[in-house]
């Protein structure tokens, strides 16, 4: 990395008005640091970076084919941890913040689990549910007969040394349509609670390089709309090297850890933006060059006949929300809590936004009667 790397930085940030953005890289021993509208050591939510965190305590404590007691026989502990359960991703009542933030919160979520709606079977579709993630993180601090923020500071974050890693407050406010005042809900913590800085995430992801539960997470298990998934990973490839990795977004905020095994390198981006993610996709590009030679690569659209878009046309739902799908000249228009997005094919069942506010976000039609919402499974009821 070099000093054009904080240029485009500073370019992704302003083209996407994020007002603090922290990254952290490292290939081998060389680490890189920019922090933009923000000190480098700044505390950031990172959302959904917490999962693999989650899936490294649960995978020392438990093991993967041990059934859950709470949801069917069928549904082993490797199908919560891998988003291959066929349970839907939320409770019908979403707001986990009923569920108080004493000691009993996850115990009590997890009450409501059985009444979760069940999709399909284990490991027919892959389906991002962070129920499964609320039913890991609560087995796990049973297993260690603690809570579940003692076990994962007892057995991951003191021994990974990361100081400035916890279930805390962020240090600034996030920002944009999805900000949210107010406290993460203590229930919902083994699916995204954690704050942290871009150093103590870095480090984090250097220690799981090294890790020997990498090699299982790092399996793949099950295939969202691009890529595959692990046990707490994404996974892709790049100028076909493996990079696996997590995204995160809430409240305003929106984080991403990548790991390059095979590069020994790893990128870790933090952002107090709704739009983070969209800034954080270029600089994980130039990453990508400095560390592969080469970017991600473009989509390239297809044409559908209008017989075959009516197929799709519908409407889905899921607990997280209603949404209409037409077909109109060209693709899908799909209008969702008050807005409509235009999508294009990029082959007979997947589909992606070309411009705008949402581009490169995607859906597909997995089976008949489904659509995947960016990654999570609606039903079709109309």
């Amino acid at each position: 990395m070099n000093t054009s790397f904080q240029g485009i930085c500073e370019a992704a940030a302003a083209a996407w008005s994020v007002p603090a953005v922290a990254v952290s890289t490292a290939v081998g021993d060389d680490v890189t640091s920019v922090a933009i509208g923000c000190e480098p050591d700044t505390v950031f939510r990172v959302a959904s970076v917490t999962k693999p965190f989650t899936a490294l305590l649960t995978m020392g404590l438990l093991e993967l084919e041990e059934e859950t007691g709470v949801w069917p026989g069928d549904v082993r502990v490797r199908h919560l941890l891998s988003h291959t359960s066929g349970f839907d991703c939320e409770l019908a009542e979403r707001d986990l913040a009923r569920f108080g933030d004493g000691d009993d919160a996850l115990a009590a979520v997890v009450d409501e689990l059985p009444a979760v709606r069940r999709f399909l079977g284990v490991e027919q579709v892959w389906s991002y549910a962070n129920t499964g993630y609320w039913l890991a993180g609560h087995l796990a601090a049973q297993r260690a007969d603690a809570t579940f923020e003692d076990a994962l500071a007892e057995r991951v974050l003191r021994p990974f040394g990361l100081e400035s890693t916890s279930f805390g407050e962020p240090g600034l406010d996030g920002t944009g349509l999805d900000a949210e005042e107010g406290p993460y809900p203590r229930a919902r913590r083994p699916s995204g609670g954690l704050v942290s800085t871009a150093g103590d995430i870095l480090r984090f992801g250097r220690r799981l390089l090294a890790e020997p539960s990498f090699r299982q997470m790092r399996a793949a298990r099950g295939k969202p709309i691009g890529g595959v998934y692990g046990l707490g990973l994404f996974g892709e490839r790049v100028g076909g090297v493996e990079v696996w990795g997590h995204t995160g977004s809430y409240g305003g905020f929106q984080s991403s850890l990548l790991l390059v095994p095979d590069a020994d390198a790893v990128f870790v981006g933090l952002t107090n933006s709704s739009s983070g993610g969209k800034a954080l996709y270029d600089m994980e590009n130039a990453f990508f060059e400095s560390v592969l030679g080469g970017r991600r690569s473009v989509a390239s659209f297809v044409e559908l006949a209008p017989d075959r878009l009516e197929l799709y046309a519908g409407a889905y739902e899921n607990s997280d929300m209603s949404a209409e799908i037409r077909a109109v000249p060209g693709g899908l228009l799909l209008v969702a809590a008050g807005d409509e997005l235009f999508l294009r094919p990029l082959d007979d069942r997947r589909f992606e936004v070309p411009d705008g506010a949402h581009v490169r976000e995607r859906i597909d039609f997995p089976r008949d009667g489904f659509v995947r919402l960016g990654s999570r499974l609606a039903v079709r009821i109309s």
